[in-house]
């Protein structure tokens, strides 16, 4: 026979199961709050992400070495960046700590503008720029900022990309340097065909398509836009931009040619580098880019 259960016994059993509902809930959150706001993993990830922090990093190196050269006592931290930093300690050799606060602090300061123009005016037309421009922000100030991280903001932009000529320019160009700066991520021999084929595969079909859209269109003027002007055009978006994204070949060709017959097994960090440096530079003009367009045009 069956024992019916007693209102007392019953309101232990869930008493129990809330109590024990809420502690699972409190010990996820604060598995989601960690991994968040990794605040105990140190600025940097161990492949540095290309932002502005890749060139807080440079110049402290350069500094560092220029002063020792001088004959000024500077002490190298034992937590390079070179092995990938995860710790709490601070690496820097001559500039100051960055503590979470600060990144924080940037963060919003570089968010302003576009938050004062969305309370100001608000306009759902443009939304979609504010949230990439609000997701490049965090990626270029954040605390501890993964490489990935750059798809919360290229993704979005890829919906607005045919709005005008500039913004095909800056999407062709931006998309390409984030795929770019994943392919540390993908680092066996045998993967490596297959990244190079996907990005020459991609950026040839947006280059195709780009060209076909806009020169099937006329221009604000009412000029006919030819297929090479249509991402190509002589201003700073256009051939400087081309040259830039030739530049990833130079690094590619060192890093798999020319690095390991330079330099032998010394400075295994330098290819990592080079592309983190080169793709922050155009992360850093992507993010004014989207500034500038953000305060002159909403």
């Amino acid at each position: 026979t069956v024992r019916p259960i007693c209102s007392h016994e019953f309101s232990c059993t869930v008493d129990t199961m809330i109590t024990t509902f809420i502690a699972l809930v409190i010990l996820q959150m604060q598995q989601l709050l960690s991994r968040l706001f990794p605040f105990g993993r140190g600025l940097f990830h161990a492949y540095w992400a290309p932002n502005f922090w890749v060139f807080y990093i440079v110049l402290d190196k350069i500094l560092a070495f220029l002063l020792r050269r001088l004959g000024f006592s500077i002490e190298i931290p034992e937590a390079s960046f070179t092995r990938g930093l995860v710790g709490d300690s601070s690496p820097f050799a001559v500039l100051p700590k960055v503590t979470p606060i600060t990144t924080f602090l940037l963060v919003i300061l570089a968010m302003a503008p576009c938050l004062v123009k969305a309370f100001a005016n608000p306009q759902s037309k443009h939304i979609i720029r504010w949230v990439a421009y609000a997701c490049s922000c965090g990626f270029m100030f954040g605390w501890h900022v993964h490489e990935k991280a750059s798809l919360h903001f290229t993704i979005p932009l890829a919906l607005i990309a045919m709005d005008s000529l500039d913004d095909v320019r800056h999407y062709f160009l931006l998309s390409i340097v984030s795929c770019y700066s994943l392919f540390p991520l993908l680092f066996e021999d045998q993967e490596y065909p297959i990244k190079v084929l996907l990005l020459l595969t991609y950026g040839t079909l947006m280059w195709v398509g780009f060209s076909s859209h806009f020169s099937a269109n006329s221009a604000p003027g009412g000029k006919k836009l030819d297929a090479s002007d249509s991402i190509v055009e002589r201003r700073f978006t256009g051939w400087i931009s081309l040259g830039y994204l030739l530049g990833m070949f130079a690094i590619e060709f060192w890093s798999r040619l020319f690095h390991h017959h330079v330099f032998g097994d010394r400075l295994p960090f330098l290819p990592l580098m080079m592309v983190s440096v080169y793709c922050g530079v155009g992360m850093m003009y992507s993010w004014v880019w989207q500034l500038s367009w953000i305060i002159r045009n909403t």
